[in-house]
């Protein structure tokens, strides 16, 4: 567990942060296993040479476009270069109470289970980063009398729709003009 803090006010909060919920440990998982003569088979990619590369043998260099390894990328916003932020777990993080409809419209992709956070039960908002990044994440913290959830993702524009859902396609004065005129629904 990982030491967080958050800022509500003047107050500081320290809880301990678990390690993501994985789908797989919710919904259970299955995988292929590929054997020849009882011998677990490894992936790997072949060569152009013939030779076989294991998955661990394999590395990500970043280069420029003549080919030499770059040591530090810099990452340009709107054409200005854009500043590092630090890690949720280097900093205070802001959050502030808000309404549970927020929660209805918010698409999470990532959940952290919350220990020892003394505060009061309800839904904040926040930003979240595991590492340094440029753009923090949003973050919701859902806190219930005896648990503590810290869910990451995205807000989404969703509309609620009820039971029944009324269209209005033609206008009331336009129907009195146009009675003898036959409905086709292309028109719509």
């Amino acid at each position: 567990m990982k030491e967080i803090k958050f800022k509500l006010g003047d107050a500081v909060l320290v809880g301990q942060l678990g390690s993501r919920v994985e789908k797989k440990a919710l919904y259970g998982y299955s995988r292929k296993v590929a054997e020849r003569d009882g011998k677990i088979l490894n992936r790997g990619l072949l060569s152009a040479d013939g030779r076989l590369l294991r998955r661990e043998e394999v590395a990500l260099v970043k280069l420029d476009p003549e080919g030499s390894p770059v040591d530090e990328i810099q990452t340009e916003m709107d054409g200005q270069i854009a500043e590092l932020k630090p890690s949720a777990f280097e900093q205070e993080n802001e959050i502030r109470p808000t309404t549970l409809t927020r929660l209805a419209t918010f698409a999470v992709s990532d959940v952290y289970p919350l220990e020892g956070l003394s505060l009061a039960p309800g839904l904040y908002e926040t930003q979240f980063s595991f590492r340094k990044s440029i753009l923090p994440k949003e973050a919701l913290l859902l806190v219930k009398a005896a648990e503590g959830y810290l869910l990451v993702g995205e807000a989404k524009c969703s509309t609620f729709v009820g039971l029944s859902v009324a269209y209005s396609f033609f206008d009331a004065e336009d129907d009195a003009e146009e009675e003898g005129e036959d409905l086709d629904f292309s028109m719509v």
